[in-house]
């Protein structure tokens, strides 16, 4: 029990080194249930949401908007004193809006065809020249996304605007295992020019499509490069000066008094927090307006995004929201200026597998020395404990340590030990009950060996009987009138049916081994053995503490005692007819008589299996059950199989051979 409960603790241990797909998926719904209902505020006023939203579309039109109204957009929250604005959208093309682009276009279409140097589309257009000054005229920063795919790979010299002086110093290695682009995309080159900075949007959805972590940091071509979030508060900041420092296995990214921890790819686990809206916000039509009640924006970082409800950009987060992009990247700004962050210390694997080895060797011990309960004691502590006592330490220090595994591993030991153990057990009573029908038997034969020695013809027809008996139960088993004789009930019959003659002990050896007929006197005194054996099984029976549980004793005693009755009611010793003659009576009957026919006697010649059959089968309804009869003319050809294979002469000598050996 403790090697297979110490083998468990193994695999489970494996399991969690190797860290199958199916198990993430646990483990990542695990991790939202700890965050699911937590409806912290933000522990920072910094970020404020500006949107693009149905209202906004509603007053202004569809979108993408002309770039003069994203200009004076961006001019008016400069005037309220935002200290920098991020763009979250991608302006990669013309502004189709602008006058000077819709007169290229016309231009092109009409010289379609002709050399392709005329009517060439424009690079640029005053409404993108217009946005270009407002992004020039303060603190800003674009969007730009970063290909990964191979099929996407772009070969360019171009790289995204960094924030002046931006400088990452790394002492690990460790950043080969970051993703690394292949590509991107950004806006128009005046655009991007005229801005402080780029920040890329990419965030990273885990395999079931929940956004839990985002990447700060890129590297491409050499350099790295930051996310819209981190390039946004760079801006801000006069440090920009970022080390990258492994230790213990922790990645951490320190930025002045901030240090970020990120896992081996890079990413931020995101402290999804807050509820829907918990960042100020306000419509991108207030602000066009003037007619939002905030007087300035002194300290603020401020995300304009499209918020629309047709314009798809909604994540399903870890804490069981559904968060639009700007609220993404506000609770990135958030996490990044408070130091609130979710973490996965180097120790954490740790600390998890010494968890999942001392709940495995305590769950061994204490299934092995003492009862279910007290293991199902275990279980429910152990897991539940492992689980509250993680999500506490999320919740309160943002120190993540993956509960899955420790909670799993007393469950699987206690199951799979309980299971062996009751097999074991299971496996202790069958052998007891085996032992117990072995002595059953050894009984039996015991008694049937009494017989034997006052009869020495009966040794082969007690197994020939027994074997018909059981030939005719089975077939009998089909019959609807049958149904009391299931599988135990004919274990019984059969177990029980040599004990039929046991009442010939009581009779006078001059009559029992009388080579010839019997007179009348004679006769009556040899039908006594029924009777003699069913009052000594009886006896037997009466004599036992738990009569009940004797079911092979009772149903000796019924074959013994009616086992010479006749279907007419012309038997003995008791006269009785029909279903009164007990079933199994009824079955040793045909049995008994077709063993005496078949056989050779001292008062007579055995007859043919065929003269049997034809006898049986006019005494159908005399002698014999009909439906018995029937059972034995459908298996006629195995009763005679039985009486040729183990005829007295092939009995005897099997005997002899079994003794000598």
């Amino acid at each position: 029990m403790i090697t297979a409960g110490f083998l468990l603790t193994v695999c489970t241990t494996l399991l969690f080194l190797f860290e199958p797909q199916f198990l993430k998926q646990i483990e990542f719904r695990l991790y939202d249930g700890m965050l699911s209902g937590r409806k912290l505020p933000p522990k920072t006023t910094t970020p404020v949401m500006v949107g693009i939203d149905d209202e906004s579309l509603k007053a202004y039109g569809q979108w993408p908007w002309p770039r003069y109204r994203l200009a004076r957009l961006v001019h008016r929250l400069c005037e309220l004193g935002a200290d920098a604005v991020a763009l979250d959208f991608l302006m990669p093309e013309p502004d189709r809006t602008s006058p000077d682009a819709i007169i290229a276009e016309r231009s092109r279409d009409r010289d379609l065809g002709k050399s392709p140097t005329i009517g060439a589309p424009a690079q640029t257009d005053s409404n993108s020249q217009e946005l270009a000054l407002a992004l020039g005229g303060g603190r800003t920063i674009l969007g730009y996304y970063f290909n990964f795919s191979e099929a996407e790979k772009v070969n360019t010299s171009e790289l995204p605007t960094l924030p002046k002086g931006m400088i990452v110093n790394s002492t690990t290695t460790d950043t080969k295992e970051w993703p690394q682009p292949t590509g991107m995309l950004r806006s128009l080159p005046v655009l991007t020019a005229a801005a402080g900075a780029e920040g890329f949007t990419n965030v990273h959805h885990d395999v079931d499509g929940v956004l839990r972590r985002v990447p700060l940091l890129l590297q491409y071509h050499g350099e790295y490069f930051p996310s819209l979030g981190l390039g946004a508060s760079l801006l801000t900041s006069p440090n920009r000066t970022f080390r990258i420092v492994n230790n213990n296995s922790e990645t951490t990214l320190i930025w002045g008094k901030h240090h970020i921890p990120l896992d081996r790819n890079g990413n931020l686990l995101i402290d999804f927090r807050n509820g829907k809206q918990a960042f100020p916000y306000f419509s991108a039509k207030d602000i066009l307006r003037g007619t939002s009640p905030i007087e300035n924006l002194r300290g603020k970082i401020v995300i304009i995004g499209a918020r629309a409800r047709g314009l798809g950009d909604i994540h399903q987060v870890s804490s069981g929201q559904s968060l639009n992009g700007l609220e993404v990247h506000a609770a990135i700004l958030d996490a990044i200026l408070s130091d609130t962050f979710i973490s996965r210390p180097g120790w954490a694997q740790g600390a998890e597998l010494f968890t999942i080895l001392l709940l495995g060797a305590l769950s061994t011990l204490l299934l092995s020395q003492s009862g279910v309960l007290l293991s199902l004691a275990t279980v429910v502590l152990g897991s539940g404990g492992c689980y509250l006592g993680a999500r506490a330490l999320l919740l309160s220090t943002g120190t993540y340590l993956s509960p899955l595994m420790p909670m799993v591993t007393p469950v699987i030991i206690v199951t799979v030990l309980s299971l062996l153990k009751y097999g074991i057990e299971t496996r202790k009573v069958l052998q007891r009950n085996s032992d117990l029908l072995e002595s059953q038997d050894s009984i039996i034969l015991c008694m049937s060996a009494l017989t034997e020695t006052r009869d020495k013809e009966t040794g082969g027809h007690i197994f020939r009987t027994r074997k018909y008996v059981e030939i005719l139960a089975k077939q009998l088993a089909t019959s609807p009138s049958c149904h009391e004789l299931d599988k135990l009930n004919i274990d019984l019959l059969v177990k029980s049916a040599p004990l039929h003659d046991i009442g010939k002990i009581g009779i006078p050896d001059r009559i029992l081994q009388k080579p010839g007929r019997l007179t009348e006197e004679e006769f009556a005194i040899i039908k006594s053995h029924a009777l003699i054996g069913a009052e000594a099984l009886t006896r037997t029976i009466n004599m036992s503490a738990h009569p009940e549980k004797m079911g092979f004793l009772h149903y000796a005693q019924q074959i013994t005692v009616s086992h010479h009755e006749k279907w007419d009611g012309s038997g003995y010793p008791h006269g009785l007819s029909g279903t009164n003659i007990p079933l199994s009576g009824r079955i040793m009957a045909l049995a008994d008589v077709y063993d005496a026919l078949v056989s050779n006697r001292r008062y007579k010649s055995a007859l043919s299996h065929e003269e049997v059959k034809k006898m049986i089968i006019k005494e159908s309804g005399k002698h014999f059950d009909p439906e018995i009869v029937a059972a034995f003319l459908a298996n006629s050809e195995a009763f005679r199989h039985v009486s040729e294979v183990f005829a007295d002469e092939c009995f005897s000598r099997q005997v002899a051979h079994n003794a000598r050996t």
